[in-house]
């Protein structure tokens, strides 16, 4: 019997090792009665070849992802050169005229247009800066105004400053009638003194007419441009080509220059503010002793900085004031006769 149970014994040790060969189970750990001490060289075997074929499939799937993203990055390329080119050629699109026809237009362009004119193109920009459109502009809405200055006048028209003068003839002639102000401007409101400050004083006067002070402040505005070297050259270069001076249409002395006219009842003593830069403009009114009088304060210095005050001037009894740009009629240019009031004096009887 002994031998009997040691060759069953034996089969069963056998079956048992057989069945460890092969791919093992939840159930094999589950339901063992022996605990291994360690896997068999061919499961492991196995397990690294799965651990390979994944590896494998992870790089080949980096690769696609690498070559996808090369393609989308490419094809990203693509479209924004394709969106650039076609955004150049839209701009590009459009009819290129010939100065020509632009010239024959601006013939049909009124005067309150211009500007609207000029930011059409380059082509019908640069139509305005010519003699040629200055001159057919004066001819067609020039009429003969008594107090229009001699300069204005059509004997005395030249190149030279041609866009200015003409501007200004035209603030005589067309845009003030009899009847009133041709076109609508209420867009152009009244400036208050304050508009006028960061400007340096060029110029300062006052008269007497009808009993009234009349106080002139002539403000021009800072170039913020530095005088450099190169630019000084050029202006040399300028200087010195004298024709080409001479046919210059948009020279102004008076551009970015503007008045400001105060009207006194009474006389107020103020220093020179010649060469100085207005600070701070602006007017109050003043009661004392149940009287009431406007006053209009303002202050200057060496530059635009508030801590370099230096005068500060009191117009007192002020009436009216007002800001003259330099197309107005009335502002003070050297071209424009106005009666000089002397003072009285004793006759030498």
């Amino acid at each position: 019997m002994s031998a009997l149970r040691k060759k069953a014994n034996r089969k069963e040790m056998r079956e048992t090792k057989t069945d460890t060969f092969g791919d093992v189970t939840i159930d094999d750990f589950a339901n063992t009665l022996r605990i291994h001490g360690r896997i068999k060289k061919s499961i492991t075997n196995v397990s690294n070849e799965v651990k390979e074929e994944a590896a494998k499939e992870e790089l080949v799937w980096n690769e696609e992802d690498e070559e996808t993203s090369l393609r989308d990055s490419t094809r990203g390329r693509r479209s924004r050169r394709r969106l650039k080119s076609q955004k150049e050629n839209d701009e590009n699109e459009g009819i290129d005229y010939l100065l020509d026809i632009w010239f024959i237009i601006s013939e049909y362009i009124e005067p309150e247009a211009i500007g609207k004119f000029a930011r059409i193109c380059k082509s019908s920009y640069y139509v305005t800066t010519t003699g040629k459109f200055w001159f057919h502009l004066y001819k067609k809405y020039y009429k003969f105004v008594s107090d229009m200055p001699e300069r204005l006048q059509p004997q005395c028209m030249s190149l030279y400053g041609l866009r200015a003068r003409v501007i200004r003839a035209l603030y005589y002639s067309y845009f003030k009638t009899p009847g009133g102000v041709r076109c609508d401007m209420s867009y152009l409101r009244p400036e208050e003194p304050d508009s006028l400050v960061k400007r340096k004083c060029t110029l300062m006067w006052h008269k007497e007419v009808k009993g009234r002070w009349i106080f002139y402040f002539k403000l021009k505005e800072i170039s913020k441009t530095r005088n450099t070297p190169l630019k000084r050259n050029k202006q040399h270069d300028k200087k010195t080509e004298f024709l080409d001076t001479l046919e210059d249409v948009a020279v102004n002395p008076e551009d970015g220059c503007k008045v400001l006219r105060v009207s006194c009842l009474k006389y107020s003593m103020i220093p020179p503010v010649i060469g100085l830069v207005l600070q701070t403009a602006y007017a109050k009114l003043v009661c004392s002793r149940g009287v009431s009088e406007q006053q209009l304060y303002l202050e200057f210095g060496t530059s635009d900085v508030h801590s370099t005050l230096t005068n500060q001037i009191i117009l007192r009894n002020v009436m009216a004031y007002n800001i003259l740009n330099w197309w107005d009629p009335i502002y003070p240019h050297q071209d424009v006769s106005r009666a000089i009031e002397l003072p009285q004096s004793d006759s030498w009887d």
